[in-house]
């Protein structure tokens, strides 16, 4: 969301001009950005803090209470053999983690506590967890469900690599921490997860698995190390009352902005949606990802990168302020759009523009689009610290995101409209029913339009090569 966070550069600005705010950029970028002026620097070299995982949005929302259906699965019998803590490899669903059993698991976790670390800036995410994840979990499970709201992913990684530095190895203070992308990454690199356990949730057994955009996260390998929770994909959104053939290329969309100038702009890398249109720049300008995957291979991306930053100063001109600006922040780009003063905004939510439209913020005639090449999909997830002090309570809450009730619950464009990670193909006829009933809005296209379109991230080490050449090659020219 992708991402594993939204990145703004200022608190106090609205706007990323090349003068004055480069620096405040860079070191975003480079991993210190987030709304707070006071967030620590990553512990690890190759930590990332941007704001919130792809697919967290800030409108509001009225979350039910009604559990509509189990929240348990039906799991494999849990006499299968258990698996390795950190390295083993359970049968689906299986239950049994670190050679305990999902009944003995779930009796340990009664009467406690998880402290599960989020990103606290989303509006629609937090009543989401207050008003439905966290009642849900008192009332079904006897545990006390304690969100710890964050500024930036990265201070609960840092927090993690601190405690492992410190020598503390149980008790630790994090339980379970919402992530994707670099932030899993240097976490997983560090040692500092607790693995064998996301394959063995009961509910796990709704889940494709054999996605790779679910089975790897930005190119990395999730391994058992965590647990999906959601899925995000970029797209386009503009208003069909004045903009009749929206550009589905970026050379249609620099004949557009020819015609139109002033009327297109991007928030400024490396807000987490301007980053991605960037990075869907590069696919374009570059000859397309496949080229990419896998690990950062400097000498390619050097000799391929120059089209991308071409093709963005080409355009300067002709964007919203002649490019001598750009919206710090996704919700300012947004802003900009429903005030009139450009046609377009994007999203990594696909029901970001129906929710827009529901709020009244937007226009009924605006709608959604995907590029002709495609458009970026992620998923984000839950991980668990090595030195957990509560993972018992931690495995039922990871569990009971995943379980077809939540799922649906948080698919709802007034809840949050994040797309379930659910498969609606391993549901029970009556829970798949509920979930593709649900109202999408004229603005939210297909999931099989979406599916078809969608693209796949790459490893980190790119998106945080590419904020920062944009920075460098772009905001500075």
């Amino acid at each position: 969301m992708p991402r594993s966070d939204v990145a703004t550069l200022s608190r106090r600005h609205f706007l990323v001009g090349a003068a004055g705010t480069a620096s405040a950029a860079l070191l975003a970028a480079c991993g210190s950005s987030s709304t707070a002026p006071d967030t620590s620097k990553p512990a690890a070299a190759s930590a990332v803090s941007t704001v919130a995982p792809a697919g967290a949005t800030t409108a509001p929302t009225k979350a039910s209470a009604t559990l509509s259906t189990a929240t348990t699965g039906t799991a494999a019998s849990s006499t299968t053999a258990a698996s390795s803590a950190t390295t083993g490899s359970a049968a689906l669903g299986s239950g049994p983690i670190n050679g305990i059993t999902w009944d003995q698991i779930v009796a340990k976790a009664k009467g406690g506590a998880a402290n599960w670390f989020l990103y606290g800036g989303g509006q629609t995410t937090n009543e989401y967890v207050d008003k439905f994840v966290t009642p849900m979990m008192k009332e079904q499970f006897g545990i006390t469900v304690k969100r710890v709201p964050l500024t930036a992913t990265v201070d609960a990684v840092n927090k993690v690599l601190a405690e492992k530095q410190a020598g503390k190895t149980t008790d630790g203070s994090v339980d379970m921490i919402w992530i994707n992308g670099e932030n899993f990454r240097t976490m997983a690199e560090a040692n500092i997860l607790f693995g064998g356990w996301s394959k063995a949730l009961p509910n796990a057994i709704y889940i494709p698995w054999n996605q790779p955009s679910v089975a790897n996260d930005f190119g990395y390998s999730v391994n058992e190390r965590e647990a999906p929770w959601g899925k995000a994909q970029f797209v386009m959104i503009y208003d069909s009352a004045k903009v009749q053939n929206p550009p589905t290329s970026f050379k249609a969309l620099e004949e557009w902005m020819k015609a139109n100038p002033g009327m297109f702009t991007y928030a400024a890398p490396p807000d987490f949606t301007g980053s991605v249109f960037v990075r869907h720049v590069f696919y374009e300008m570059t000859g397309g990802w496949q080229q990419f995957d896998g690990p950062f291979n400097e000498q390619r991306y050097t000799q391929k990168a120059p089209a991308t930053w071409d093709y963005l100063n080409r355009i300067k001109p002709y964007l919203w302020q002649k490019g001598a600006t750009y919206p710090e922040a996704q919700s300012k780009l947004d802003q900009l759009f429903a005030d009139g003063e450009v046609s377009f905004t994007m999203s990594y939510n696909t029901n970001a523009a129906s929710q827009a439209i529901a709020k009244g913020a937007y226009p009924r005639s605006v709608r959604s689009y995907v590029l002709d090449a495609g458009t970026i999909a992620n998923t984000h997830y839950q991980a668990i610290p090595f030195n957990a002090a509560n993972k018992e309570a931690a495995f039922v809450l990871a569990n009971f995101l995943e379980s077809p009730a939540a799922q649906i619950e948080k698919a709802k464009i007034e809840v949050w409209g994040d797309a379930p990670v659910v498969d609606p193909n391993t549901l029970l006829p009556a829970d798949k029913a509920t979930l593709l009933a649900l109202p999408r809005g004229a603005a939210t296209l297909p999931d099989a339009a979406l599916a078809a379109k969608a693209l796949p991230e790459l490893q980190a080490t790119y998106l945080l090569r590419i904020d920062k050449d944009w920075i460098a090659n772009v905001l500075k020219k």
